[in-house]
């Protein structure tokens, strides 16, 4: 059997073409692949810039079959009015511009008092191309009011999805999110972070520990390159805390502690050892390709589909 990196470089050598003529399907993508939930984060797939009259989900849809995307984590930002001056990911800026307040403020009216039934539709078309909607995007960033935080919650409750990525969101958001994960019974997953130095940000084993301890709610969604970013080791705590784990973002990186983004299986991620284990040991952990690498000459669906289909071929061995 080949190791991970010899596997690694087959892979990487074998054109989008030659992977479509030995074992892409042409069908819907499933979502779960050899006992194990394989999908992407909807950014992985390019811009979600729709045509003059097209509906934004309608594009998102078709990029996620043209993918082989089964299991779809949805970014929120598509889907809502846009905030100018805001910080990275939809948290709150160390300065806030008076434009900022004005169209930040616009976005929580729109979240408090807007119409659920978008988000009802939204689910309605996932399903209706059977697709596994998965989980959502939501930063709880440090500016949310009490009635925006239940609002959002009430949006993934119409969605129809039961855990979410927190993206953004800091360790001191997490005691007034409990009792709205609790009332709607909706995972936040805590998305992982590189920053370990600040114990406000989700980035150490001590930060996903104080998180954890909160809530049988709060999970982890193991960004497994922005924790190694912080010098990490993503299999140790993958290992570790399987139990806790809702989905992995995978990428792959070349060494711990910030190094370039790289194929799958050429880097030190150990994606192929954390693959197998959840199919062999049945851990019900999704991985969700959150893109990082593009190979020249490849489209972003394209790469996504490659990536995806590297994950499946790992799992066939």
């Amino acid at each position: 059997m080949p190791s991970r990196r010899e596997f690694g470089k087959t892979l990487a050598g074998l054109s989008l073409s030659a992977l479509t003529a030995s074992s892409l399907r042409a069908a819907n993508p499933d979502a779960v692949y050899k006992g194990v939930r394989l999908g992407a984060i909807t950014g992985s797939l390019g811009a979600a810039t729709a045509a003059p009259g097209q509906d934004v989900a309608d594009l998102i849809i078709q990029q996620c079959i043209a993918a082989k995307v089964g299991t779809v984590e949805l970014v929120n930002t598509p889907f809502e009015p846009r905030v100018t001056g805001g910080g990275i990911g939809g948290q709150a800026p160390a300065t806030a511009t008076p434009e900022y307040l004005k169209f930040r403020d616009e976005l929580r009216q729109w979240r408090i008092n807007g119409p659920l039934d978008r988000f009802r539709e939204i689910r309605k078309k996932f399903d209706a191309a059977g697709l596994n909607l998965y989980s959502f995007v939501m930063t709880i960033g440090d500016d949310f009011t009490e009635p925006e935080i239940d609002a959002v919650f009430r949006q993934m409750q119409a969605l129809g999805v039961d855990r979410f990525c927190t993206n953004q969101t800091r360790v001191s958001a997490g005691p007034r999110m409990v009792p709205y994960a609790e009332k709607y019974k909706i995972m936040p997953a805590w998305h992982t972070h590189a920053l370990v130095n600040d114990p406000n940000e989700v980035a150490s084993p001590e930060s996903l520990a104080k998180v954890l301890a909160m809530s049988k709610y709060f999970m982890v969604n193991l960004d497994i390159g922005h924790y190694a970013d912080g010098g990490n080791d993503p299999m140790k705590y993958f290992t570790e805390h399987h139990d806790r784990i809702t989905h992995v973002h995978v990428k792959d990186v070349k060494s711990l502690g910030g190094g370039p983004a790289t194929e799958l299986g050429e880097g030190v991620l150990r994606i192929y050892d954390m693959l197998r284990a959840a199919r062999d040991k049945h851990y019900p952990i999704a991985f969700i390709l959150e893109r990082t690498y593009t190979t020249p000459g490849f489209t972003a669906v394209e790469e996504t589909r490659r990536q995806i289909d590297w994950m499946e071929r790992v799992l066939e061995l």
